[in-house]
């Protein structure tokens, strides 16, 4: 008779365990423990990660550097000039927050109008955040082939940036001087 059990022997043996801790209780696999600890980790583990994304103030600042945020911001404006896009240059400014926005966008919409393609370095000197706010400066070397033609024209100058982060996320806030996209 092996693997057959004999219900006699159960019936008539009433010490005879039927697993689990007690009489009667039902019989539990380690395997089904670990499938159960598994899953109860996985939700805590869930909970603490959205609990540290909520957090005001320094989630995203502690896990993004500054240094990050400025580079993502100025390589917006550098590809939307590369690939002659005032839209997708324009998309890295706070449109909502940044004083006189409509009259620099028609200030950099001109600066496209007089020129047909841009060539375009950024290096980043230096930045810093501070919870929701933070400043950015950085060497800019811009030329520009005219629309009518002429020799290429060569613009090089440290711009300092005010970015902040808003419900769309880290947006440059001002940019100093305006004059250099005019």
């Amino acid at each position: 008779m092996s693997g057959v059990t004999d219900k006699r022997t159960k019936a008539t043996n009433p010490r005879q365990s039927k697993g689990g801790t007690g009489r009667g209780a039902p019989r539990r696999s380690w395997r089904a423990w670990g499938a159960v600890t598994a899953v109860a980790l996985l939700a805590c583990s869930i909970l603490v990660a959205s609990a540290s994304a909520q957090q005001s103030g320094k989630g995203m600042t502690d896990a993004v550097s500054s240094e990050q945020i400025a580079e993502k911001l100025l390589n917006q404006v550098r590809e939307g000039l590369q690939a002659y896009n005032s839209r997708k240059m324009l998309a890295a400014f706070d449109r909502e927050g940044m004083q006189g926005y409509l009259v620099f966008q028609d200030q950099v919409e001109a600066f496209f109008a007089q020129y047909e393609s841009f060539r375009v370095a950024i290096r980043l000197e230096e930045s810093s955040v501070e919870q929701d706010k933070g400043t950015a400066t950085a060497s800019f070397r811009l030329e520009g082939v005219p629309r009518y033609g002429g020799p290429a024209v060569r613009r090089e100058m440290d711009l300092i940036f005010e970015f902040v982060r808003t419900q769309g996320g880290w947006k440059i806030r001002d940019v100093s001087p305006r004059s250099f996209f005019s």
